[in-house]
């Protein structure tokens, strides 16, 4: 890819991560400091009703980092929510879409760039997940689920490292706004006729705070959307 210069906004959904988004926010803000192919950048985090100490963590990023806007749910209304808003919100053409527990690494963008002239979408999927083996069992089983049900042959569908141009999709149009976030952005996208392509992404162990991805309930919640979004698709 022709490096042209080009503006970025990175949007990370926060929730309860008051060990780890400090932490991601300075490699974020370190990593853009260094690499000049997008001069003009924000990060967007929107906290989703946190009930830890991550909102007065972000208070005292929102007075160091200079680019940072944080938005804040008041109460927890899932992760595709917090995605919706900080996609709202976003300024750039370009939108990074990054978990904020520490389990990516901002330069992994760096294998998305050569590729963005060519593509709409380019879905992160984790090269080696680092998760236990009933979240790596439910990743692959919802993943395959979604192409039975859709089509939608992606490795790693609900991979939370995704680099998307802002003008591919009409947000408004996405309806899930939990655990069925993805599924539902790519039958859009994939009706569109955008361009996606897959690039492998480094995975890491989570360090501090607890994932709740694979509780019951956001099993459940996002059980009954997938098969919500197929009625409505049919």
């Amino acid at each position: 890819m022709d490096r042209q210069a080009t503006s970025i906004s990175i949007v990370l959904p926060v929730f309860n991560e008051a060990g780890n988004i400090e932490t991601t926010m300075q490699e974020t803000v370190n990593f853009f400091k260094q690499e000049k192919f997008f001069p003009e950048y924000e990060i967007i985090i929107v906290d989703d009703g946190s009930t830890d100490n991550s909102p007065r963590v972000l208070d005292g990023l929102s007075g160091k980092i200079e680019r940072l806007s944080v938005v804040r749910h008041a109460q927890n209304r899932g992760y595709g929510a917090a995605l919706v808003t900080g996609i709202k919100k976003a300024r750039h053409p370009w939108i990074l879409l990054m978990d904020a527990d520490g389990q990516f690494k901002i330069n992994s963008i760096l294998d998305m760039i050569p590729r963005m002239n060519s593509c709409d979408v380019l879905a992160g999927y984790r090269r080696k997940r680092t998760d236990s083996r009933i979240r790596i069992l439910l990743g692959k089983t919802y993943t395959y689920l979604a192409f039975l049900l859709f089509k939608v042959k992606l490795k790693d569908i609900n991979c939370g490292f995704k680099l998307l141009r802002k003008d591919i999709i009409d947000i408004d149009a996405v309806s899930s706004h939990g655990g069925a976030f993805y599924t539902d952005f790519f039958i859009k996208t994939q009706k569109k006729g955008c361009r996606i392509e897959q690039v492998p992404v480094e995975h890491f162990p989570r360090l501090k705070g607890k994932q709740t991805g694979a509780s019951f309930k956001v099993v459940l919640a996002a059980m009954i959307d997938v098969f919500r979004l197929f009625f409505i698709d049919r």
